[in-house]
């Protein structure tokens, strides 16, 4: 299933079901988990677009876990959703990007991992334009041309979403490896330049540029997005 994907770290699982059975009417995929050591093991077997995370939960609280994916340079978007009081200055020093309490209304939640998301893709709405009346769809990851929808393999389509992310940046094979496969996976630089091929043949072969010892690069004008 493709789409915006959710990390949830919350121990309060009537709270969390709550949270999760509202986004995934919004379309979100939600992943759940209510202690520490089980967010990692996901991060370790998933890559995710959004962490939402509660501080004070078990095995490995919340601030922790913030250290953990700053130490390990993890520029995935991550939203402290929290009740722990005086919380919130921390939170940003140790690396969040939002902070919200949870007596918040969900409405406001809603517009804030939206705000994420679009800011993961330095983008103000919800498409990009690729050019030749293509457009990516940020949220749902998907690619229409002429309005009509494009199939694409999995790991193709993440693999652009990347670039996307990225454009106008070079980036490297280990790079798109270690952000597009999850940890436990192995993959080979080949099959990246499989669909690097695959994504020129159906989006055209001047929109990804290639540089030896660089990598790649989606050229996009920034007036593109919208």
């Amino acid at each position: 299933m493709i789409g915006t994907k959710i990390l949830f770290l919350e121990d309060d699982t009537l709270y969390q079901e709550t949270i999760k059975e509202f986004l995934e009417e919004e379309e979100f995929i939600v992943d759940t988990c209510t202690d520490g050591e089980e967010f990692l093991n996901k991060i370790f077997e998933n890559v995710y677009d959004l962490y939402i995370l509660d501080i004070n939960v078990p095995k490995i609280d919340g601030m922790k876990i913030l250290k953990i994916l700053k130490e390990y340079n993890d520029n995935t978007m991550k939203l402290v959703l929290t009740s722990t009081q005086n919380s919130l200055i921390n939170s940003f020093k140790i690396g969040c990007d939002d902070f919200l309490n949870k007596r918040c209304d969900i409405d406001e939640l809603l517009l804030r991992i939206k705000m994420l998301i679009r800011r993961a893709y330095k983008a103000h709405k919800e498409y990009i334009l690729l050019g030749n009346n293509i457009k990516y769809d940020l949220f749902n990851k998907k690619i229409y041309k002429n309005e009509h929808s494009i199939k694409l393999e999995i790991r193709s389509l993440l693999i652009l979403d990347y670039l996307i992310k990225r454009r106008g940046e070079y980036v490297s094979n280990n790079e798109l490896e270690n952000k597009t496969y999850s940890t436990n996976t192995n993959s080979k630089s080949d099959v990246i330049r499989y669909h690097i091929w695959h994504l020129r043949k159906i989006l055209g072969k001047n929109l990804i540029e290639s540089k030896k010892s660089f990598g790649y690069r989606l050229k996009l004008e920034e007036n593109n997005i919208f």
